[in-house]
Protein backbone atom coordinates (compact mmCIF):
# COMPACT_ATOMS: atom_id res chain seq x y z
CA UNK A 1 0.00 0.00 0.00
CA UNK A 2 1.34 3.42 -0.95
CA UNK A 3 2.68 5.12 2.19
CA UNK A 4 1.21 8.39 1.00
CA UNK A 5 -2.21 6.99 1.80
CA UNK A 6 -1.26 5.48 5.13
CA UNK A 7 -2.02 8.70 6.94
CA UNK A 8 -5.64 8.27 5.88
CA UNK A 9 -5.88 5.11 7.94
CA UNK A 10 -4.87 7.08 11.04
CA UNK A 11 -7.54 9.73 10.67
CA UNK A 12 -10.38 7.49 11.82
CA UNK A 13 -8.54 6.43 14.98
CA UNK A 14 -7.31 9.92 15.78
CA UNK A 15 -10.72 11.40 15.15
CA UNK A 16 -12.25 9.16 17.83
CA UNK A 17 -9.82 10.42 20.45
CA UNK A 18 -9.71 14.04 19.39
CA UNK A 19 -13.50 14.33 19.23
CA UNK A 20 -13.61 13.51 22.94
CA UNK A 21 -11.53 16.63 23.60
CA UNK A 22 -13.23 18.83 21.02
CA UNK A 23 -16.66 18.18 22.50
CA UNK A 24 -15.58 20.40 25.42
CA UNK A 25 -14.62 23.38 23.26
CA UNK A 26 -15.67 26.68 24.76
CA UNK A 27 -13.59 29.36 23.08
CA UNK A 28 -11.13 30.17 20.27
CA UNK A 29 -9.18 32.97 18.52
CA UNK A 30 -9.75 34.25 15.07
CA UNK A 31 -6.66 33.96 12.91
CA UNK A 32 -8.15 34.91 9.57
CA UNK A 33 -4.84 36.39 8.53
CA UNK A 34 -3.28 32.97 8.47
CA UNK A 35 -1.19 32.93 5.30
CA UNK A 36 -0.21 29.92 3.33
CA UNK A 37 1.96 29.74 0.28
CA UNK A 38 1.64 31.52 -2.08
CA UNK A 39 1.68 34.95 -0.48
CA UNK A 40 0.81 37.49 -3.12
CA UNK A 41 2.79 40.69 -2.71
CA UNK A 42 -0.15 43.06 -2.71
CA UNK A 43 0.66 45.81 -0.20
CA UNK A 44 -1.78 48.57 0.48
CA UNK A 45 -0.53 52.11 -0.15
CA UNK A 46 -1.95 54.83 2.08
CA UNK A 47 -2.43 58.38 0.85
CA UNK A 48 -2.73 61.84 2.39
CA UNK A 49 -6.07 63.46 2.90
CA UNK A 50 -8.11 66.30 1.46
CA UNK A 51 -10.88 68.41 2.86
CA UNK A 52 -13.96 66.46 3.89
CA UNK A 53 -17.27 67.01 2.14
CA UNK A 54 -19.94 69.07 3.84
CA UNK A 55 -21.87 67.05 6.34
CA UNK A 56 -24.18 65.39 6.86
CA UNK A 57 -23.30 62.71 4.27
CA UNK A 58 -26.07 60.97 2.39
CA UNK A 59 -28.18 59.66 5.22
CA UNK A 60 -29.53 56.15 5.19
CA UNK A 61 -32.50 55.95 7.52
CA UNK A 62 -31.62 54.41 10.79
CA UNK A 63 -33.33 51.06 11.38
CA UNK A 64 -35.97 50.95 14.03
CA UNK A 65 -33.59 49.00 16.24
CA UNK A 66 -30.75 51.43 16.81
CA UNK A 67 -27.29 50.07 17.48
CA UNK A 68 -26.20 50.63 21.02
CA UNK A 69 -23.48 53.22 21.42
CA UNK A 70 -22.22 51.65 24.63
CA UNK A 71 -19.24 50.78 22.54
CA UNK A 72 -17.58 47.43 22.67
CA UNK A 73 -15.96 46.48 19.31
CA UNK A 74 -12.89 44.96 17.73
CA UNK A 75 -11.33 44.77 14.31
CA UNK A 76 -10.94 41.50 12.49
CA UNK A 77 -7.28 41.21 11.55
CA UNK A 78 -8.09 39.31 8.40
CA UNK A 79 -10.06 42.11 6.85
CA UNK A 80 -7.78 45.03 7.08
CA UNK A 81 -4.22 44.91 5.91
CA UNK A 82 -4.25 48.60 5.08
CA UNK A 83 -2.26 51.09 7.12
CA UNK A 84 -4.52 53.66 8.74
CA UNK A 85 -2.05 56.54 8.67
CA UNK A 86 -2.57 59.14 5.97
CA UNK A 87 1.02 58.45 4.85
CA UNK A 88 2.24 55.67 2.57
CA UNK A 89 3.66 52.82 4.67
CA UNK A 90 7.46 52.99 4.74
CA UNK A 91 8.09 50.60 7.60
CA UNK A 92 11.58 49.47 8.43
CA UNK A 93 12.73 45.91 7.92
CA UNK A 94 12.60 44.98 11.59
CA UNK A 95 11.64 41.35 11.05
CA UNK A 96 14.65 39.33 12.13
CA UNK A 97 13.66 36.53 9.77
CA UNK A 98 14.37 38.73 6.77
CA UNK A 99 17.83 39.46 5.46
CA UNK A 100 19.39 42.83 6.14
CA UNK A 101 19.92 44.76 2.94
CA UNK A 102 23.13 46.46 1.86
CA UNK A 103 23.85 49.96 3.13
CA UNK A 104 21.84 52.68 1.48
CA UNK A 105 20.48 56.20 1.83
CA UNK A 106 17.25 57.29 0.17
CA UNK A 107 15.58 60.68 -0.02
CA UNK A 108 12.47 61.82 -1.86
CA UNK A 109 10.23 64.87 -2.18
CA UNK A 110 6.72 65.18 -3.57
CA UNK A 111 3.46 67.06 -3.70
CA UNK A 112 1.97 68.50 -0.46
CA UNK A 113 5.55 68.93 0.79
CA UNK A 114 5.85 65.19 1.28
CA UNK A 115 9.35 64.31 2.44
CA UNK A 116 10.78 60.78 2.57
CA UNK A 117 14.06 59.80 4.19
CA UNK A 118 15.49 56.32 4.68
CA UNK A 119 18.90 55.19 5.92
CA UNK A 120 20.36 51.74 6.57
CA UNK A 121 23.96 51.18 7.68
CA UNK A 122 25.65 48.08 9.10
CA UNK A 123 29.18 47.47 10.26
CA UNK A 124 30.78 44.02 10.81
CA UNK A 125 32.57 43.40 14.10
CA UNK A 126 34.58 40.17 13.95
CA UNK A 127 31.98 37.63 12.88
CA UNK A 128 29.06 39.71 14.17
CA UNK A 129 27.07 42.59 12.70
CA UNK A 130 25.92 45.91 14.13
CA UNK A 131 23.92 48.66 12.48
CA UNK A 132 21.26 51.35 12.49
CA UNK A 133 18.06 51.98 10.54
CA UNK A 134 16.19 55.24 10.23
CA UNK A 135 13.02 56.04 8.28
CA UNK A 136 10.92 59.20 8.25
CA UNK A 137 7.93 60.34 6.20
CA UNK A 138 6.02 63.60 6.59
CA UNK A 139 3.51 65.76 4.72
CA UNK A 140 1.83 69.11 5.23
CA UNK A 141 -1.47 67.79 3.94
CA UNK A 142 -3.97 70.10 2.23
CA UNK A 143 -3.38 73.00 4.61
CA UNK A 144 -4.79 75.48 2.07
CA UNK A 145 -8.17 73.71 2.38
CA UNK A 146 -8.60 73.94 6.16
CA UNK A 147 -8.47 76.39 8.99
CA UNK A 148 -6.74 73.72 11.08
CA UNK A 149 -3.62 71.62 10.59
CA UNK A 150 -3.66 68.34 8.71
CA UNK A 151 0.04 67.42 8.74
CA UNK A 152 1.36 63.95 9.55
CA UNK A 153 4.78 62.66 10.52
CA UNK A 154 6.12 59.13 10.98
CA UNK A 155 9.59 58.36 12.37
CA UNK A 156 11.08 54.92 12.93
CA UNK A 157 14.63 54.50 14.28
CA UNK A 158 16.43 51.33 15.31
CA UNK A 159 19.87 50.12 16.42
CA UNK A 160 20.68 46.40 16.26
CA UNK A 161 23.43 43.89 16.96
CA UNK A 162 23.63 40.32 15.61
CA UNK A 163 25.75 37.63 17.27
CA UNK A 164 26.62 34.66 15.06
CA UNK A 165 27.08 31.84 17.55
CA UNK A 166 27.91 28.18 16.98
CA UNK A 167 24.38 27.08 17.78
CA UNK A 168 22.41 29.89 16.17
CA UNK A 169 21.93 33.63 15.66
CA UNK A 170 21.18 36.00 18.51
CA UNK A 171 19.72 39.44 17.71
CA UNK A 172 19.27 42.49 19.91
CA UNK A 173 17.50 45.66 18.81
CA UNK A 174 16.26 48.89 20.33
CA UNK A 175 13.55 50.81 18.49
CA UNK A 176 11.82 54.20 18.75
CA UNK A 177 8.65 55.00 16.80
CA UNK A 178 6.82 58.33 16.55
CA UNK A 179 3.48 58.84 14.80
CA UNK A 180 1.98 62.32 14.65
CA UNK A 181 -1.43 63.06 13.12
CA UNK A 182 -4.43 65.39 13.44
CA UNK A 183 -8.08 64.71 14.29
CA UNK A 184 -9.12 66.67 11.22
CA UNK A 185 -12.30 64.72 10.36
CA UNK A 186 -14.91 66.91 12.06
CA UNK A 187 -18.53 65.83 11.52
CA UNK A 188 -20.06 69.14 12.65
CA UNK A 189 -17.47 71.81 11.81
CA UNK A 190 -20.05 74.60 12.04
CA UNK A 191 -20.22 73.95 15.81
CA UNK A 192 -16.97 72.25 16.72
CA UNK A 193 -14.34 74.21 14.80
CA UNK A 194 -12.59 77.26 16.21
CA UNK A 195 -10.03 79.56 14.52
CA UNK A 196 -6.51 78.18 14.80
CA UNK A 197 -7.71 75.19 16.79
CA UNK A 198 -5.28 72.45 17.79
CA UNK A 199 -6.42 68.93 16.85
CA UNK A 200 -3.01 67.28 17.16
CA UNK A 201 -2.40 63.76 18.46
CA UNK A 202 0.87 61.86 18.63
CA UNK A 203 2.05 58.50 19.93
CA UNK A 204 5.53 57.41 20.95
CA UNK A 205 6.88 53.92 21.56
CA UNK A 206 10.19 52.58 22.87
CA UNK A 207 10.79 48.89 22.24
CA UNK A 208 13.54 46.41 23.07
CA UNK A 209 13.52 43.05 21.31
CA UNK A 210 15.67 39.99 21.15
CA UNK A 211 15.46 36.94 18.90
CA UNK A 212 17.37 33.65 19.09
CA UNK A 213 17.15 31.31 16.08
CA UNK A 214 18.73 27.86 16.40
CA UNK A 215 20.54 26.34 13.42
CA UNK A 216 19.21 22.93 14.43
CA UNK A 217 15.73 22.55 15.89
CA UNK A 218 16.55 19.48 17.93
CA UNK A 219 14.58 20.78 20.91
CA UNK A 220 14.47 24.58 20.78
CA UNK A 221 13.71 26.03 17.35
CA UNK A 222 13.51 29.74 18.20
CA UNK A 223 12.74 32.13 21.02
CA UNK A 224 11.92 35.84 21.17
CA UNK A 225 11.46 38.58 23.74
CA UNK A 226 9.78 41.93 23.12
CA UNK A 227 9.16 44.57 25.74
CA UNK A 228 8.20 48.19 25.38
CA UNK A 229 6.57 51.37 26.63
CA UNK A 230 4.06 53.49 24.68
CA UNK A 231 2.55 56.90 25.47
CA UNK A 232 0.51 59.56 23.67
CA UNK A 233 -0.14 63.31 23.94
CA UNK A 234 -3.04 62.87 26.37
CA UNK A 235 -1.14 60.94 29.07
CA UNK A 236 -2.26 57.47 28.02
CA UNK A 237 0.44 54.90 28.77
CA UNK A 238 1.07 51.24 28.08
CA UNK A 239 3.77 48.79 29.17
CA UNK A 240 4.08 45.32 27.65
CA UNK A 241 6.24 42.20 27.81
CA UNK A 242 5.90 39.45 25.20
CA UNK A 243 7.89 36.21 25.44
CA UNK A 244 7.58 33.38 22.91
CA UNK A 245 9.38 30.08 22.30
CA UNK A 246 8.95 27.35 19.71
CA UNK A 247 9.96 23.82 20.68
CA UNK A 248 10.42 21.09 18.09
CA UNK A 249 11.62 17.51 17.94
CA UNK A 250 11.38 15.24 14.89
CA UNK A 251 12.28 11.63 14.15
CA UNK A 252 12.44 10.29 10.61
CA UNK A 253 11.19 6.86 9.52
CA UNK A 254 10.07 5.84 12.98
CA UNK A 255 8.27 2.51 12.74
CA UNK A 256 5.32 3.23 14.97
CA UNK A 257 2.05 1.60 13.91
CA UNK A 258 2.87 2.01 10.22
CA UNK A 259 6.23 2.10 8.46
CA UNK A 260 7.34 4.93 6.21
CA UNK A 261 5.94 7.68 8.40
CA UNK A 262 7.84 10.58 9.94
CA UNK A 263 6.83 11.76 13.41
CA UNK A 264 7.49 15.14 14.96
CA UNK A 265 6.40 17.03 18.03
CA UNK A 266 6.06 20.81 18.10
CA UNK A 267 4.98 23.19 20.84
CA UNK A 268 4.57 26.97 21.07
CA UNK A 269 4.98 28.57 24.50
CA UNK A 270 3.98 32.18 25.14
CA UNK A 271 3.79 34.65 27.99
CA UNK A 272 2.37 38.17 27.75
CA UNK A 273 1.78 40.94 30.25
CA UNK A 274 0.22 44.28 29.29
CA UNK A 275 -0.64 47.23 31.53
CA UNK A 276 -2.64 50.09 29.98
CA UNK A 277 -3.73 53.32 31.66
CA UNK A 278 -5.66 55.79 29.51
CA UNK A 279 -5.29 59.47 30.33
CA UNK A 280 -8.67 61.19 29.75
CA UNK A 281 -12.32 60.94 30.73
CA UNK A 282 -12.80 57.86 32.95
CA UNK A 283 -9.10 56.96 32.59
CA UNK A 284 -9.71 53.23 32.12
CA UNK A 285 -7.01 50.89 33.44
CA UNK A 286 -6.30 47.31 32.30
CA UNK A 287 -3.78 44.65 33.35
CA UNK A 288 -3.78 41.51 31.20
CA UNK A 289 -1.67 38.43 31.93
CA UNK A 290 -1.69 35.60 29.39
CA UNK A 291 0.22 32.31 29.33
CA UNK A 292 -0.22 29.73 26.58
CA UNK A 293 0.94 26.30 25.50
CA UNK A 294 0.19 24.76 22.08
CA UNK A 295 1.45 21.17 21.65
CA UNK A 296 1.12 19.56 18.21
CA UNK A 297 1.86 16.03 16.95
CA UNK A 298 2.87 15.92 13.28
CA UNK A 299 2.79 12.77 11.13
CA UNK A 300 4.06 13.15 7.57
CA UNK A 301 4.85 11.07 4.51
CA UNK A 302 5.76 12.05 0.95
CA UNK A 303 4.59 15.65 1.28
CA UNK A 304 1.32 14.84 3.04
CA UNK A 305 0.87 15.39 6.75
CA UNK A 306 -1.52 15.30 9.66
CA UNK A 307 -1.24 17.68 12.62
CA UNK A 308 -3.24 17.20 15.81
CA UNK A 309 -2.95 19.39 18.89
CA UNK A 310 -4.55 22.11 20.97
CA UNK A 311 -4.16 25.73 22.03
CA UNK A 312 -4.34 26.03 25.81
CA UNK A 313 -4.21 29.49 27.37
CA UNK A 314 -4.64 31.20 30.71
CA UNK A 315 -5.92 34.79 30.52
CA UNK A 316 -6.36 37.06 33.51
CA UNK A 317 -7.66 40.64 33.72
CA UNK A 318 -5.93 41.60 36.97
CA UNK A 319 -7.69 44.95 37.51
CA UNK A 320 -11.09 43.23 37.42
CA UNK A 321 -9.87 40.02 39.11
CA UNK A 322 -11.26 38.04 36.19
CA UNK A 323 -9.34 34.93 35.11
CA UNK A 324 -10.16 32.08 32.77
CA UNK A 325 -8.55 29.06 31.09
CA UNK A 326 -9.28 28.53 27.40
CA UNK A 327 -9.01 25.38 25.31
CA UNK A 328 -9.09 25.56 21.51
CA UNK A 329 -8.69 22.74 18.99
CA UNK A 330 -5.81 22.74 16.53
CA UNK A 331 -5.62 20.23 13.69
CA UNK A 332 -4.77 20.21 9.98
CA UNK A 333 -4.60 17.55 7.29
CA UNK A 334 -2.89 18.12 3.94
CA UNK A 335 -2.94 15.59 1.11
CA UNK A 336 -0.23 16.19 -1.49
CA UNK A 337 -1.83 14.59 -4.54
CA UNK A 338 0.83 16.00 -6.88
CA UNK A 339 3.20 18.93 -7.15
CA UNK A 340 0.46 20.84 -8.96
CA UNK A 341 -2.21 20.31 -6.33
CA UNK A 342 -2.53 19.87 -2.57
CA UNK A 343 -5.80 19.75 -0.66
CA UNK A 344 -5.97 20.74 2.99
CA UNK A 345 -8.50 21.21 5.79
CA UNK A 346 -8.26 22.06 9.45
CA UNK A 347 -9.60 23.68 12.59
CA UNK A 348 -7.96 26.34 14.73
CA UNK A 349 -8.70 28.94 17.38
CA UNK A 350 -7.20 30.99 20.18
CA UNK A 351 -7.03 34.18 22.23
CA UNK A 352 -5.78 37.51 20.85
CA UNK A 353 -5.10 40.42 23.18
CA UNK A 354 -6.19 43.84 21.96
CA UNK A 355 -4.12 46.63 23.42
CA UNK A 356 -3.55 50.35 22.92
CA UNK A 357 -0.50 49.79 20.70
CA UNK A 358 -2.30 47.54 18.22
CA UNK A 359 -5.51 49.57 18.02
CA UNK A 360 -3.76 52.92 17.52
CA UNK A 361 -1.56 51.45 14.78
CA UNK A 362 -4.72 50.42 12.90
CA UNK A 363 -6.65 53.63 13.49
CA UNK A 364 -4.71 56.75 14.60
CA UNK A 365 -7.99 58.66 15.06
CA UNK A 366 -9.08 56.71 18.14
CA UNK A 367 -10.32 58.42 21.29
CA UNK A 368 -7.63 58.16 23.96
CA UNK A 369 -9.78 56.16 26.38
CA UNK A 370 -10.82 52.77 25.04
CA UNK A 371 -12.52 49.64 26.27
CA UNK A 372 -10.05 46.74 25.90
CA UNK A 373 -11.21 43.15 25.59
CA UNK A 374 -9.41 40.05 24.25
CA UNK A 375 -10.80 38.50 21.09
CA UNK A 376 -11.64 34.84 21.56
CA UNK A 377 -11.95 32.81 18.38
CA UNK A 378 -13.88 29.79 19.55
CA UNK A 379 -13.06 27.95 16.35
CA UNK A 380 -12.20 28.48 12.73
CA UNK A 381 -12.91 25.62 10.33
CA UNK A 382 -11.23 25.95 6.95
CA UNK A 383 -10.48 24.01 3.77
CA UNK A 384 -8.63 24.84 0.61
CA UNK A 385 -6.49 23.87 -2.33
CA UNK A 386 -3.07 25.14 -3.45
CA UNK A 387 -0.23 24.23 -5.75
CA UNK A 388 2.55 25.14 -8.16
CA UNK A 389 2.39 24.73 -11.94
CA UNK A 390 5.70 24.54 -13.84
CA UNK A 391 7.36 26.68 -11.14
CA UNK A 392 5.88 29.76 -12.81
CA UNK A 393 2.35 29.77 -11.39
CA UNK A 394 1.32 29.55 -7.76
CA UNK A 395 -2.26 29.52 -6.59
CA UNK A 396 -4.37 29.04 -3.50
CA UNK A 397 -8.07 29.16 -2.68
CA UNK A 398 -9.60 28.80 0.77
CA UNK A 399 -12.95 28.98 2.48
CA UNK A 400 -13.56 29.18 6.21
CA UNK A 401 -16.20 29.56 8.90
CA UNK A 402 -15.29 31.23 12.20
CA UNK A 403 -17.15 31.77 15.44
CA UNK A 404 -15.68 34.41 17.74
CA UNK A 405 -16.34 36.51 20.82
CA UNK A 406 -15.40 40.18 21.15
CA UNK A 407 -14.77 41.01 17.52
CA UNK A 408 -14.08 44.73 17.29
CA UNK A 409 -15.15 47.40 14.81
CA UNK A 410 -14.56 51.16 14.68
CA UNK A 411 -17.47 53.58 15.21
CA UNK A 412 -17.54 57.36 15.54
CA UNK A 413 -17.35 58.52 19.16
CA UNK A 414 -20.42 60.50 20.33
CA UNK A 415 -18.41 62.28 23.04
CA UNK A 416 -19.05 66.00 22.55
CA UNK A 417 -18.65 69.33 24.33
CA UNK A 418 -20.00 72.19 22.24
CA UNK A 419 -18.95 74.95 24.62
CA UNK A 420 -15.97 76.44 22.84
CA UNK A 421 -13.97 76.94 26.03
CA UNK A 422 -14.18 73.19 26.74
CA UNK A 423 -13.36 71.94 23.26
CA UNK A 424 -10.32 69.68 23.04
CA UNK A 425 -8.63 68.08 20.03
CA UNK A 426 -10.59 64.86 20.64
CA UNK A 427 -14.15 65.95 21.62
CA UNK A 428 -15.37 67.51 18.37
CA UNK A 429 -17.16 64.38 17.10
CA UNK A 430 -13.93 63.53 15.27
CA UNK A 431 -12.66 60.39 17.05
CA UNK A 432 -13.51 56.67 17.04
CA UNK A 433 -14.19 53.98 19.61
CA UNK A 434 -13.55 50.25 19.37
CA UNK A 435 -16.92 48.51 19.75
CA UNK A 436 -17.20 44.76 20.46
CA UNK A 437 -19.66 42.10 19.44
CA UNK A 438 -19.85 38.32 19.07
CA UNK A 439 -20.65 36.62 15.81
CA UNK A 440 -19.79 34.36 12.89
CA UNK A 441 -17.66 35.09 9.84
CA UNK A 442 -17.71 33.28 6.49
CA UNK A 443 -14.57 33.97 4.47
CA UNK A 444 -13.60 33.09 0.91
CA UNK A 445 -10.19 34.14 -0.36
CA UNK A 446 -7.81 33.32 -3.15
CA UNK A 447 -4.38 34.23 -4.49
CA UNK A 448 -2.56 33.73 -7.79
CA UNK A 449 1.05 34.49 -8.75
CA UNK A 450 2.78 34.30 -12.10
CA UNK A 451 6.54 34.52 -12.72
CA UNK A 452 8.22 34.77 -16.10
CA UNK A 453 11.95 34.50 -16.73
CA UNK A 454 12.79 36.21 -13.45
CA UNK A 455 12.02 39.63 -14.96
CA UNK A 456 8.23 39.78 -14.94
CA UNK A 457 5.75 38.87 -12.22
CA UNK A 458 2.05 39.37 -11.57
CA UNK A 459 -0.02 38.84 -8.46
CA UNK A 460 -3.77 38.71 -7.89
CA UNK A 461 -5.39 38.47 -4.48
CA UNK A 462 -8.97 38.74 -3.26
CA UNK A 463 -11.06 38.09 -0.19
CA UNK A 464 -14.74 38.20 0.72
CA UNK A 465 -16.20 38.27 4.24
CA UNK A 466 -19.76 37.81 5.44
CA UNK A 467 -20.49 38.87 9.04
CA UNK A 468 -23.39 37.68 11.15
CA UNK A 469 -23.17 39.62 14.43
CA UNK A 470 -25.29 39.20 17.54
CA UNK A 471 -26.09 42.88 18.21
CA UNK A 472 -24.55 45.18 15.61
CA UNK A 473 -26.25 45.29 12.24
CA UNK A 474 -23.05 46.03 10.33
CA UNK A 475 -19.34 45.27 10.53
CA UNK A 476 -18.58 48.98 10.86
CA UNK A 477 -15.60 50.39 8.93
CA UNK A 478 -14.81 47.00 7.35
CA UNK A 479 -15.40 46.15 3.66
CA UNK A 480 -17.09 42.94 2.58
CA UNK A 481 -14.47 42.39 -0.09
CA UNK A 482 -11.06 43.56 -1.29
CA UNK A 483 -9.15 42.82 -4.49
CA UNK A 484 -5.49 43.56 -5.16
CA UNK A 485 -3.43 43.29 -8.34
CA UNK A 486 0.29 43.99 -8.66
CA UNK A 487 2.97 43.63 -11.31
CA UNK A 488 6.75 44.02 -11.47
CA UNK A 489 9.06 44.23 -14.46
CA UNK A 490 12.81 44.81 -14.77
CA UNK A 491 15.00 45.16 -17.85
CA UNK A 492 18.33 46.55 -19.09
CA UNK A 493 20.23 44.19 -16.79
CA UNK A 494 18.02 45.18 -13.86
CA UNK A 495 18.86 48.86 -14.23
CA UNK A 496 15.29 49.84 -15.11
CA UNK A 497 12.45 48.64 -12.86
CA UNK A 498 8.69 49.20 -12.98
CA UNK A 499 6.03 48.40 -10.41
CA UNK A 500 2.24 48.73 -10.52
CA UNK A 501 -0.35 48.18 -7.79
CA UNK A 502 -4.12 48.34 -8.18
CA UNK A 503 -6.53 47.97 -5.25
CA UNK A 504 -10.29 47.73 -5.15
CA UNK A 505 -12.08 47.99 -1.80
CA UNK A 506 -15.81 47.53 -1.31
CA UNK A 507 -18.32 49.71 0.51
CA UNK A 508 -18.23 50.08 4.28
CA UNK A 509 -20.88 51.13 6.79
CA UNK A 510 -20.24 53.84 9.37
CA UNK A 511 -22.16 55.94 11.85
CA UNK A 512 -21.80 59.73 11.76
CA UNK A 513 -23.16 62.82 13.48
CA UNK A 514 -24.84 65.91 12.03
CA UNK A 515 -26.47 69.12 13.23
CA UNK A 516 -30.26 69.41 12.98
CA UNK A 517 -31.02 73.17 12.82
CA UNK A 518 -34.77 72.78 13.43
CA UNK A 519 -34.31 71.12 16.80
CA UNK A 520 -30.85 72.67 17.34
CA UNK A 521 -29.50 69.24 18.31
CA UNK A 522 -26.81 66.87 17.11
CA UNK A 523 -28.18 63.62 15.71
CA UNK A 524 -26.68 60.32 14.63
CA UNK A 525 -27.09 58.55 11.31
CA UNK A 526 -25.72 55.59 9.36
CA UNK A 527 -23.97 56.16 6.03
CA UNK A 528 -22.22 54.07 3.40
CA UNK A 529 -18.62 54.88 2.55
CA UNK A 530 -18.14 54.48 -1.20
CA UNK A 531 -16.04 51.71 -2.67
CA UNK A 532 -12.84 52.88 -4.34
CA UNK A 533 -10.15 51.95 -6.84
CA UNK A 534 -6.58 53.01 -6.14
CA UNK A 535 -3.77 52.87 -8.74
CA UNK A 536 -0.09 53.28 -7.86
CA UNK A 537 2.86 53.26 -10.27
CA UNK A 538 6.60 53.53 -9.65
CA UNK A 539 9.79 53.40 -11.69
CA UNK A 540 13.49 53.49 -10.88
CA UNK A 541 16.63 53.65 -13.00
CA UNK A 542 20.22 52.98 -11.96
CA UNK A 543 22.28 55.75 -13.59
CA UNK A 544 25.65 54.47 -12.40
CA UNK A 545 26.84 51.90 -9.90
CA UNK A 546 25.16 52.46 -6.52
CA UNK A 547 23.22 55.54 -7.67
CA UNK A 548 19.56 55.40 -8.76
CA UNK A 549 16.70 57.79 -9.30
CA UNK A 550 13.03 56.94 -8.70
CA UNK A 551 9.55 58.37 -9.20
CA UNK A 552 6.32 57.23 -7.53
CA UNK A 553 2.74 58.05 -8.42
CA UNK A 554 0.00 57.20 -5.90
CA UNK A 555 -3.80 57.32 -6.07
CA UNK A 556 -3.52 58.19 -9.76
CA UNK A 557 -7.29 58.02 -10.28
CA UNK A 558 -7.37 60.99 -7.86
CA UNK A 559 -10.32 59.76 -5.82
CA UNK A 560 -10.63 61.45 -2.44
CA UNK A 561 -12.09 58.36 -0.82
CA UNK A 562 -12.64 57.95 2.91
CA UNK A 563 -10.65 55.35 4.77
CA UNK A 564 -12.60 56.16 7.93
CA UNK A 565 -15.78 58.26 8.03
CA UNK A 566 -14.89 61.94 7.78
CA UNK A 567 -11.22 61.29 6.96
CA UNK A 568 -10.44 61.54 3.26
CA UNK A 569 -7.16 60.88 1.52
CA UNK A 570 -5.41 63.15 -0.93
CA UNK A 571 -5.93 62.80 -4.66
CA UNK A 572 -3.14 62.01 -7.12
CA UNK A 573 0.36 62.49 -5.74
CA UNK A 574 3.84 62.31 -7.24
CA UNK A 575 7.18 61.88 -5.50
CA UNK A 576 10.70 61.72 -6.92
CA UNK A 577 14.10 61.12 -5.34
CA UNK A 578 17.47 59.40 -5.32
CA UNK A 579 18.87 56.21 -3.82
CA UNK A 580 22.56 55.76 -2.99
CA UNK A 581 23.91 52.32 -2.06
CA UNK A 582 27.27 51.89 -0.36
Amino acid sequence: MNTQYKILSLIFLLTIFTNLGYSQIKEETLNIRQKKNPQVNVKDIEKKKTDPDKYPPTNENMPSKKDSLNYTIIDVPAVSEFQTSQLPPQSLNTDFTNSYYENHAKIGYGTRNTLLGDLYFNYPINNNLSGIKLSTLSTDGPKNKYDWKTSSTNIDAEAFYIFKLKTGKLHFAGNYTYNGSNYYGLNVPELNSTPGMNVRQNTNQLTFKSDYDMYSNNYLDKASLKTGYMWDKFDSKETFVDLKAKLAKSSENTNIMLSGLNFGVEADVLFNYTYTHFGIDTKNKYSFLTAGFSPVLRISSMGSYLKVGANIAYNGELEGNNTKIFFHPKAEFLFNAAKEISVYAGIDGGIKLNNMSNLFSENPYLYSNQLLRPTNVLYKVYAGVKGDIDESIKYEAEGSFSKAENLYFYMKNPYDLTISSNLKPYNRLNTFNAVYDDGNIITVKGALQYFWNGDLSFGLEGEYHNYNLDVLKHAYSLPDYKIGLDGNYKTLEDKLKFEAKLFFTGERKSNYFYYEPVSATIKEGITTLDSYVDLNLSASYKLINNFSIFINGTNLFSKNYERFQGYKVLGAQVMGGVLVQF
